[in-house]
């Protein structure tokens, strides 16, 4: 809705980079679903520091690859918005919205490992509230500051910022509740890490 007021080139532009970028959310939910259980057997088991482990080794394997694909958009952004239109105003105002746009890629992946590793701990409140967070308090509120102070530069960073600012939430939230889980169990014996 806020794109509208830049003109309908712009909405056309920004709905061909979100769809573009959309494609890089199917790394990051594949891994985030592969984790999953991984970390509920984990838990089930009392094993916390190969939950951490399994933690890290997931957001250093999905960061990696898409930082990868991240490069992969900011290189060829104008040729990727050209199969969908053949408008110049288009394709540039898309490519600049992708180059935006894709700076989400390395905060998105650990953002869903977290949720969806609250999830296999049997805390779906926990995941909730990170998509609470992110979508209320900060994404709308930052798209409609962000717009007012800096124009469409500013819309479309708004969400590579609320990323970058829940990926750091969310990891700091899951590490503290594991490591309150493995605080409470430690004194019984039966934590395995």
């Amino acid at each position: 809705n806020l794109a509208v007021a830049y003109g309908p080139l712009t909405v056309a532009a920004t709905g061909i980079a979100q769809k573009l970028i959309s494609l890089g959310s199917y790394v990051y939910q594949g891994f985030a679903s592969g984790v999953q259980p991984i970390m509920g057997y984990n838990y089930g088991a009392r094993n916390y520091s190969r939950m951490k482990s399994v933690l890290k080794a997931g957001i250093i394997t999905v960061t990696g690859i898409e930082i990868v694909l991240m490069a992969g958009y900011g290189i060829l952004a104008p040729v990727l918005v050209d199969i969908f239109t053949d408008s110049p105003e288009v394709i540039r105002v898309g490519a600049q919205a992708v180059r935006a746009m894709m700076l989400i890629l390395p905060f998105v992946g650990s953002v869903s490992m977290c949720r969806m590793s609250f999830q296999a701990m049997g805390n779906p409140v926990y995941a909730f509230c990170i998509t609470l967070v992110r979508q209320l308090i900060l994404y709308i509120p930052l798209l409609i500051v962000f717009n007012k102070l800096f124009g469409f530069v500013g819309l479309i960073h708004a969400q590579p910022v609320t990323e970058a600012v829940m990926m750091l939430v969310s990891i700091v939230l899951l590490l503290r509740f594991i490591d309150r889980m493995n605080d409470k169990y430690s004194y019984g014996g039966s934590n395995h890490g």
